[in-house]
């Protein structure tokens, strides 16, 4: 069923994009390659553990991410 169909899944899934947002925001220009590569890995592993609410949106948003 696609994200914005069923109000549960979307709520789930926005409240993951966003803490890897804050992730991701949290990291600064002192941060090292290592960091990055973690919270890039911590991302994929979100992303992977909700896919199956939205297996489309999700396999996109791990294809964008450049691991």
């Amino acid at each position: 069923m696609p994200y914005h169909d069923n109000p549960q899944d979307k709520k789930v899934i926005d409240c993951v994009l966003k803490r890897n947002a804050i992730m991701f925001a949290n990291l600064g220009a002192d941060s090292s390659r290592e960091e990055y590569a973690k919270a890039k890995e911590i991302e994929v592993q979100r992303l992977q553990r909700i896919r199956h609410f939205d297996p489309d949106k999700i396999d996109l948003l791990i294809r964008s991410t450049d691991l």
